[in-house]
C-alpha cells in the first residue's frame, strides 16, 4: 500500500522489462499495469546507431496474457538473432 492508513490504495507491481540486442538493432518490451489496473505490453524497436524504429502498445486482459506475449517475443527474437540483454 502507498499509505498504510488507506485500505483502498494498492501499490503498483514492478514492471517486467526485457531488452534484446543484435549487431545493429535494439528491441524492448515492457509489461506494466497502469493506475486503473489495466495491463499493457509496450514494445519498441530501433537501430543502435541511427535510432530509427517504431513501437506498439497492446492492452492485455491479465498479467498472464502479457507474460505469454513476452514469452512469444523471446522465442521469435531469439530465432531472429537477438540476444537477451540483462
Amino acid at each position: 500500500m502507498i499509505d498504510p492508513a488507506d485500505s483502498v490504495t494498492l501499490a503498483l507491481p514492478q514492471p517486467t522489462r526485457l531488452r534484446f540486442v543484435s549487431g545493429t538493432r535494439v528491441y524492448t518490451a515492457l509489461l506494466d499495469q497502469d493506475l486503473f489496473g489495466d495491463w499493457t505490453v509496450v514494445q519498441s524497436w530501433g537501430g543502435r546507431v541511427n535510432g530509427r524504429g517504431g513501437g506498439r502498445v497492446t492492452r492485455v486482459g491479465s498479467f498472464e496474457a502479457g507474460m505469454a506475449i513476452l514469452q512469444g517475443l523471446v522465442r521469435k527474437l531469439g530465432k531472429d538473432g537477438y540476444q537477451l540483454d540483462v
